[in-house]
């Protein structure tokens, strides 16, 4: 192999050797040898990986989705947020509502709308509470009760990221803020199946910060984020296509190893007539404006006691 190496590449006329194209060429060519030669698979970078996830997602001019977030152990998280038992029915998909199943576990009712490109918003009703959160571009706002709660996603909520941002460039750039070295990218086995993995690895055995993507179709199967020292795993699985577009039709989540909530979609279908003042962050904080400092009345005490307890994970949302 060596000697056919030699052969080709310094055995060419001098007229061709000067030629950029076939130089060009002639360096692919050797890649591909000395891969077989050495036995190692090419493994893309960062982007290119990410532009091909992108191409087999799709980027549809938007779409809808009907979903329940099943949160378990949700008395030890927040137990008073439940009133009373609701029964989780096609009217609790479309109005929102909360379900409580008995078994330690709640059901909530959310609504989604993505337009394109990278806006989307999630609307979900607590009793006697009302939540949405808006994301356009990089930026994030969160509303409770008619007053802007945070500008920051909370750890659960970063699930998002995978399946909305539909561009390479976003992407990438929300990995690097999630705490990812997208500079870094390997093969792993993960549940029998060969992942391109972006993320640098750190010691045997230990978990890191990465994006786990299936070799053969390049559909997203796993999200790892650490922050603040607690680790938020999502696993992404049930992809059905819509249309030319893909999406998991459920999502796991995992807090610390433990299974904290899932995501079943019920319902999906393509759309594009939305309003764009539902993604509107600058009007949406004009309408819903941050509480004030001082004085505080009460329910808005109560507002920004929720928030603070949902980033000590005391509370289940903002």
């Amino acid at each position: 192999m060596l000697h056919f190496l030699k052969i080709f590449l310094f055995d060419l006329p001098v007229t061709v050797k000067g030629m950029k194209k076939n130089l060009f060429f002639a360096v692919v060519i050797l890649s591909f040898l000395l891969m077989a030669v050495t036995g190692e698979a090419f493994v893309p970078q960062t982007p290119h990986l990410l532009h091909l996830v992108i191409e087999k997602i799709r980027q549809p001019v938007g779409f809808e989705i009907l979903q329940i977030q099943k949160i378990f152990n949700y008395q030890d998280i927040e137990p008073d947020l439940i009133k009373s038992p609701t029964e989780v029915s096609n009217q609790v998909l479309t109005q929102g509502s909360i379900s409580d199943s008995n078994q330690g576990s709640m059901e909530i009712a959310e609504k989604l709308f993505f337009l394109h490109p990278n806006r989307f918003r999630i609307e979900k009703v607590l009793p006697d509470r009302t939540s949405f959160s808006v994301t356009s571009g990089l930026d994030f706002l969160r509303v409770v009760d008619g007053v802007t709660m945070s500008r920051d996603k909370s750890l659960v909520d970063l699930y998002t990221d995978v399946i909305l941002y539909r561009d390479h460039e976003s992407l990438e750039h929300q990995l690097v803020l999630a705490g990812i070295d997208t500079t870094a990218v390997s093969f792993q086995r993960y549940n029998d199946r060969i992942c391109y993995v972006i993320g640098r690895p750190g010691e045997k055995n230990a978990p890191f910060p990465g994006l786990w993507i299936e070799k053969s179709d390049f559909l997203p199967l796993k999200y790892v984020v650490e922050k603040n020292g607690r680790w938020v795993e999502f696993f992404y699985t049930h992809w059905q296509k819509i249309s030319k577009t893909w999406y998991p039709m459920q999502v796991s989540i995992f807090l610390d190893n433990q299974l904290f909530a899932m995501v079943d979609v019920n319902h999906m279908e393509l759309e594009s007539g939305f309003s764009l003042s539902l993604f509107d962050i600058e009007e949406i904080r004009r309408l819903y404006p941050e509480p004030k400092s001082d004085p505080f009345d009460e329910n808005t005490r109560q507002v920004e006691e929720l928030d603070r307890r949902l980033e000590d994970f005391k509370k289940l949302y903002e």
